[in-house]
Formats: C-alpha cells, sequence, structure tokens
C-alpha cells in the first residue's frame, strides 16, 4: 500500500510539474507595446500605499487566455484613492497597460522579486497606463472563494471603522491575516526582538481558532463524529478569512489530516501526518519548499515533532516551555543562514514570556472585542485597547533597543548549510538519548555560526544602490569592513495623500541585506566622497541596522545643511567622525590614500573625496562625483598615476571622464553606478562613446546589477562578476 500510493504520488507530481513547466514556457503578453484587456481582482488582493494601487488579478484579451498578474497603477486625485479604498466586491477593470519582467536579484544574496512571483505562478507585472472602466461583478452561489473574499475585505474595512489605528492594525493582522503598510513599520522592531513570528498567522493562531471551535461546538452538544464535518467546514471558512495564507493552510491541513487520523483510524504517526500535509501542499504549490515562507512554516513544524518528545520528560512546566522555545530556535539556525543572515539570540526569551500573552489575552480579547462590537460599540473598550497596544508597542520599541543580542551570520554555503544541518539532527537525537556529546555537537554548530571569520576571500564590490553611490570593501578573515558612499534617495514634499506609510529607505532593500549576508554587525570606517544625498542620505539607516564606528569626510561638507543634521545625530549615537583632506591614509589592513580633495570645500561634487587603493595586484580609483576639471588637476598632482578599475565619476555624466583623464590612466574596467531609467539619462552618450573609443570594459550597475572583485591572501584579484545578466 505504502509503495502504490508513493507511486501515485509521483506520478501525479510529474504532471503537475511537467504542466507548471509548460505554463512558464508559455507565450506572454508582449513587453513592448501597449495592452488592452481586462482585469479580474478580489476585494482583499489590492493594497493602497499613498498615491499606489497594487493589486493582484487575473488579466485578459479577447485573443489570449487569462494570466495570473500583479498590476500597479498610481492614482491622479485623492478622490480616486477614496472611491478604490470602499470596493469591497469582485470587480472587472477595463484598462491599458504595459507588461514588464519583474526585477530579479540585483545585489548578490538580495530580494530576487522575479523568484518570489515566479514562486506564486505569476510572471509578468502590468504598469496600468489608462482605466476605462471599474465594473462590480456578480457573485454566484457556488463562488465560495469569492464570498471568502468578500467577507474577509469587509471585516478589515469594519476593523478600521470601529476601532482605533493600533487596535485596528492587530485585529486586521492576528485575526485576519492582513498585513497593511503601517504593520510594515514596525517590522524591524519585531524582527529585532525575534518575535515577528507571533504576529504571522501560525499554528499557535490555528491552534487557538480550532480550540475555541471544538469547545463551543461540544458545548453545545454536538458529538465528536458531527463536529469533524463541522470542523473541516469551519477550516475551510478560517483559511478564507485569512486569504489562504500559507502558514494557515499547512497547519489546518496538518489539523484535519491529525483528525481524520483519530477518526477513522489510519494508525498514521505524527510524521506521517506532517509529510501527507506537505504532499497535499505540494500539488497545489509546487514551488512550496523554494519559498521562505514555506521553508520555515514546514521546517519548524517538521522539527516540533523531534523537540516535543525531549522536552516531554522535563517536569518543571516553565522550563519546559522555555527549553521548547529555545530549541526550536536553535533548529531555525541553518534556514536562517540561507535567508535573513542573522540569529536574534534573545528570540526564545521574548516567544517564552510572549507566547502565552498572545494566547491568553491579547487573541481572546481581540476576538471578543470584535464580536461585542457587533452587538454593542464601547468606547471605554475600544479606548482601553487602544491604550495597552501603545503602551505595548512603547515596551517593544524600548525592548529592541535595550535587551536584544544580535547574531550575525553572513549567507551560508550550500555546504555549511548541509554540515549544520547535520550536526542539528545529531544534537537532536544525542539530546534524545541523553548523551553528554550532544554538549560537543552544541559546540561545534555554535562555532560554525562565526564561520565567517574563518574565510580567506576579500571582497570589493559596487552595490547596485539606484541612482546613487555604495561601494563595499571586506579585507580576508574578516579583519576590516570599509564602505564608501551610502546611497539615497531625495525626498520632495507632498501632499499628505499622496505620501507613502510604507517608508523603507533605499539601503533597507540593498546596502543592509547585503552587508548582514557578508556578516557584517558593525562597519569599522564609512567614507563619504560628498554631501549629496544619493551619497550620503542612507546613513543614519544603516547605522541603525549596523553600527558605525568611525566616518571620514572631506573637510568642508559640514557646511551643507543636511549633511550636517546627519553629521550631529551620528556622533550622539557614539560614531567617531574625522574631516580629512588628501593626504590622509585610513585603512591598516589594506592601502587606502585619499588623493583629493586639496582644500576644503562645502562638499559639492567638485570637492568630492578621491581614493586609491591597490589590493592585490589591482589598481583602484574611486572618485565620488569628480567633475573633468578635478581629473585633470588629479593628473597635475599624480602625473604617473595607474588604474585598473575606476568608478567612473557622477554616474557616467557628461560633466566627468575627461577623455584624456581616461586615456592617460590606462583604464581596464570602469563601473558605472546608475539608476535604472534614472530621469537624469546617466550615463550620457558622450560618456559611454569615450569609454567605447578607449576599448574598456563598461559594468554598470542599471544593467548588470551588483559589479565585484574577489580575491585571498594567496591569490590575484578575480576579474569583474555581476550579478546580473545584461538583456
Amino acid at each position: 500500500m505504502i509503495i502504490s500510493t508513493s507511486l501515485l504520488c509521483i506520478f501525479i507530481m510529474v504532471i503537475l510539474c511537467w504542466k507548471i513547466h509548460n505554463n512558464e514556457r508559455q507565450l506572454k503578453f508582449s513587453e513592448t507595446t501597449i495592452v488592452t484587456g481586462s482585469l479580474s481582482v478580489l476585494p482583499d488582493r489590492f493594497k493602497i500605499d499613498g498615491d499606489r494601487l497594487q493589486v493582484e488579478g487575473r488579466f485578459s484579451t479577447l485573443k489570449k487566455e487569462n494570466q495570473k498578474v500583479v498590476a500597479f497603477y498610481k492614482f491622479s486625485s485623492e478622490q480616486e484613492k477614496l472611491s478604490w479604498q470602499k470596493i469591497n466586491q469582485p470587480i472587472k477593470i477595463n484598462l491599458s497597460g504595459e507588461f514588464e519582467k519583474p526585477l530579479a536579484q540585483t545585489n548578490l544574496n538580495g530580494f530576487n522579486y522575479q523568484k518570489y512571483l515566479k514562486e506564486n505562478g505569476i510572471y509578468q507585472t502590468l504598469r496600468i497606463r489608462g482605466i476605462q472602466t471599474v465594473k462590480k461583478e456578480k457573485l454566484h452561489f457556488y463562488e465560495v472563494l469569492s464570498w471568502l473574499s468578500v467577507l474577509r475585505k469587509k471585516a478589515i474595512d469594519y476593523c478600521d471603522e470601529t476601532f482605533l489605528a493600533e487596535t485596528s492594525l492587530h485585529l486586521k493582522t492576528l485575526i485576519f491575516g492582513f498585513k497593511s503598510s503601517e504593520f510594515s513599520q514596525k517590522e524591524g522592531t519585531l524582527a529585532n526582538l525575534g518575535i515577528l513570528h507571533l504576529f504571522s498567522l501560525s499554528g499557535m493562531h490555528v491552534t487557538f481558532f480550532i480550540g475555541t471551535f471544538r469547545y463551543i461546538f461540544l458545548r453545545a452538544g454536538v458529538t465528536l463524529e458531527q463536529l469533524f464535518w463541522w470542523q473541516l467546514v469551519f477550516s475551510i471558512i478560517y483559511g478564507g478569512l485569512v486569504g489562504f495564507s500559507l502558514s494557515v493552510v499547512r497547519a489546518l491541513l496538518q489539523s484535519m489530516i491529525s483528525l481524520s487520523n483519530r477518526e477513522f483510524k489510519w494508525g498514521l504517526s505524527g510524521l506521517d501526518c506532517w509529510s501527507l500535509s506537505l504532499i497535499v501542499g505540494l500539488f497545489f504549490q509546487p514551488y512550496l519548499l523554494f519559498s521562505v515562507g514555506g521553508q520555515l512554516s514546514y521546517g519548524l513544524s517538521f522539527f516540533i515533532l523531534y523537540v516535543q518528545p525531549i522536552i516531554e520528560r522535563m517536569n518543571n512546566h516553565h522550563l519546559q516551555k522555555y527549553c521548547f522555545s529555545m530549541l526550536l530556535n536553535i533548529t531555525m539556525i541553518p534556514l536562517i543562514g540561507l535567508t535573513f543572515f542573522e540569529w536574534q539570540v534573545t528570540s526564545s526569551l521574548f516567544t517564552f514570556l510572549l507566547l502565552p500573552v498572545f494566547e491568553w489575552f491579547i487573541l481572546p480579547a481581540l476576538t471578543i472585542s470584535l464580536f461585542c462590537s457587533l452587538i454593542i460599540k464601547s468606547k471605554l473598550l475600544i479606548t482601553g485597547l487602544e491604550v495597552y497596544f501603545l503602551i505595548q508597542q512603547s515596551v517593544f520599541e524600548w525592548l529592541s533597543r535595550h535587551s536584544t543580542f544580535t547574531l550575525v551570520t553572513g549567507a551560508f554555503s550550500s555546504v555549511l548549510f548541509l554540515v549544520m544541518l547535520g550536526l542539528l539532527f545529531l544534537l537532536l537525537h544525542l539530546l534524545d538519548k541523553r548523551s553528554k556529546k550532544a554538549y560537543l555537537i552544541g559546540f561545534g554548530l555554535f562555532l560554525l555560526l562565526y564561520n565567517k571569520n574563518f574565510s580567506p576571500k576579500g571582497t570589493i564590490a559596487f552595490i547596485d544602490v539606484g541612482q546613487g553611490d555604495s561601494i563595499f570593501i571586506q579585507t580576508p578573515f574578516h579583519q576590516e569592513n570599509i564602505l564608501i558612499d551610502t546611497g539615497g534617495n531625495i525626498e520632495f514634499e507632498q501632499e499628505k495623500w499622496i505620501m507613502r506609510t510604507n517608508k523603507k529607505t533605499n539601503a533597507e532593500y540593498s546596502v543592509i541585506p547585503y552587508l548582514k549576508s557578508k556578516g557584517v554587525k558593525y562597519l569599522d570606517k564609512v567614507l563619504i566622497s560628498h554631501g549629496d544625498i544619493d551619497h550620503c542620505g542612507d546613513l543614519l539607516a544603516i547605522n541603525e541596522k549596523i553600527s558605525i564606528r568611525s566616518l571620514y569626510f572631506p573637510v568642508g561638507t559640514e557646511k551643507k545643511p543636511a549633511f550636517k543634521q546627519i553629521l550631529d545625530r551620528l556622533k550622539e549615537r557614539g560614531t567617531k567622525c574625522y574631516p580629512i583632506l588628501a593626504g590622509a591614509a585610513i585603512s591598516q589592513s589594506i592601502p587606502l590614500r585619499v588623493l583629493a580633495p586639496v582644500l576644503a570645500g562645502t562638499g559639492e561634487n567638485k570637492d568630492s573625496m578621491v581614493v586609491y587603493t591597490k589590493i592585490a595586484g589591482k589598481r583602484f580609483l574611486f572618485t565620488g562625483d569628480l567633475e573633468k576639471e578635478g581629473e585633470l588637476q588629479l593628473l597635475n598632482e599624480f602625473p604617473t598615476l595607474k588604474v585598473d578599475v575606476l568608478k567612473i565619476g557622477h554616474h557616467g555624466s557628461n560633466t566627468s571622464s575627461d577623455p584624456f583623464f581616461i586615456q592617460s590612466i590606462e583604464l581596464e574596467d570602469a563601473v558605472i553606478s546608475c539608476g535604472r531609467n534614472n530621469k537624469f539619462n546617466h550615463p550620457h552618450e558622450e560618456t559611454v562613446s569615450t569609454l567605447k573609443q578607449a576599448e574598456i570594459n563598461d559594468y554598470r550597475t542599471d544593467k548588470k546589477g551588483m559589479v565585484y572583485y574577489e580575491w585571498t591572501p594567496l591569490s590575484k584579484m578575480t576579474a569583474a562578476k555581476t550579478v546580473m545578466e545584461e538583456d
């Protein structure tokens, strides 16, 4: 029976994968012309943040079958935005727009939006240029998913209308699994505490609601046989009300399989039930184990099966709970090294302390308050909940700043991941056998967390930060971490309705994840070439996540008001700040020489800090936004200057890259850091032509993403490597 069932599952899975592979290869919508068609959207599948609308639905034309897409639209007025916020029915949008290929990973170990969408069956995004009509679609009695979507959207709107901001946010997140743009602002604090999983619907929430449902129905006199079918119906409804989130579906599946096992006496073990839930999940979503959510949800539930027997032997209930939380936190180390690159050591403590609060107070209080508000709206209750959640948020923020310990592991290689996974299984086995060897294995596992300190590889990386500059230098064996410029976006004043709530800096998507993937917990030195925002704007954001020990900048840059404000705040937080001029030697582990500016300036392009280094036989020159006049002055000061790799000045503008300068330094590689489709049209044709005529290899971050070089103490510098292949 087992062999036959396994063969059947394999056959079905092969057919399913073949079908998905064909879907990926099918002809997609044109990405070169404006396409007209209709987009069908369920009401809980769109998000509004500021003047931007994001919807997920199925797009179709007269000639082509529908295809799942994510579409983006920019509101033209506040009235249009308000009208969209009121929609709570399935709609069909007749529109015209342009299809685009989702952006793939642009920095090493960075977020891959293209891969993320592919895992959800989406291969193109749609930029809506014009909306002709928006029609509400009629609901039919057999459209269960549509009914559940409508009910969920109405419930989310009801929370916003009835409760105050913080309470509404918790209701939407913990009851209906809807994470608004306001919630994204709190994710950093929750992640730092290691309790973000408490706000992601999972087994805890399913256990609470299923347990409450069973308690009420059993008290009402429903028999166990009848309850089985009622619970099955409730599970489908609850899954729909939370948007069929992956972790909830996994927990519901496992719960129903376990219940069926008892009901029909199948004789399955806990591992069998888990395996069946995984097989069913893979049938509907074959990319399940490639997604971070799938790995964490199924990984955590799998290790619970191993951890549970170990801690059940403990007599003290509280010790048992804490050890359970601690062991689960340890089991997540291999997966964390593949995705988040940092381990919250104190996560087990905060989970142990807060889990009972969520189970016995927050979830019951929110559920009861929601149902009570349908009968009577108590201002005292609404105000009391709001005060509690405001105090809770303040406590979380204080704890995040003063009571956490984070171990930045860096990205794990495939080999290291497998070794750590093997040691983890061995550790759990030895703990189960009560062997003292478990301490030795645990110590070995702990040592591997510091593998970054044993790596002989050094790196010079030109990070893709869009329209800006940021260059990272890491020496072998993690001796020194140096950042030259930070990138940053200029913000303009906007009307309140246009401003987006989810205000993440550019560094949070680019520089910070990359630095953490390289195991960086603090930066030894940060060099700012000059005072423009696209070179120093993300200093504070980076310092918030990765502390900066020393900051170097050209004398006079502090005259720029924006940079002066940043400087003052960094000094308050303990960063040592050094204004410098040409002739300064900065680094100890590698030779970093400052060649310019010679005189104090005002932080403009012409005052850019120019840094020269020679590492592993290759000569690098970083010029900030230095203009042609400054380049020629540089040649006058250093007539024998030769460079192998040049960071092209001012993002490839025609104000930089003088042809005589380029020819004189005998350049091999030129790196241009510029944004995709930037409004300045960088790099300019004149600069591109200069490099082409000199037969120089040009590497553009807007075309190839991150450009990086590597070396070891026993080897020469590698040739340039890029993250993306140019189309």
